[in-house]
């Protein structure tokens, strides 16, 4: 009587011990959730320190540890984006400096050009002009 006692008080530890890992196991995969809603790191620490758990509990649990890698990567897979989508911005902001460049560099020689053919028309009048002085003189 005393191994079949001693059994029913062993399975009602185990049964306690599950319940409490299943409700510690809730507690903090609603901190994950909360955590990912904000926008929160999450890693390993943050979430033991944020559910308040041990950090063995976190590492030992198979759920929570996959649910952890997963939302890691995730978060270093858009840290890349971001950093390739800043890298193309100034690739962009570069090429625009270089594009401005080249047009006031343009836009120098047009003023140049423009100023030449004045200059060339004003001389042709100018030769007229002799011309006609030099006919009515002779």
């Amino acid at each position: 009587m005393g191994v079949s006692l001693l059994s029913k008080k062993y399975d009602k530890i185990v049964e306690l011990s599950k319940n409490k890992s299943k409700i510690t196991e809730n507690k903090v995969l609603k901190t994950i959730d909360k955590m990912r809603k904000n926008n929160e790191k999450i890693t390993y620490y943050s979430v033991y320190k944020s559910a308040n758990v041990s950090k063995s509990f976190v590492y030992n649990n198979k759920k929570i540890r996959s649910l952890i890698e997963k939302l890691r990567e995730k978060n270093i897979k858009v840290k890349q984006n971001n950093n390739s989508k800043d890298i193309i911005i100034e690739a962009q902001n570069k090429k625009i400096k270089e594009l401005k460049k080249e047009i006031k560099e343009i836009k120098k020689d047009e003023t140049w050009e423009e100023k030449y053919y004045k200059a060339k028309k004003e001389n042709k009048e100018l030769k007229e002009q002799l011309k006609k002085l030099y006919a009515d003189i002779y």
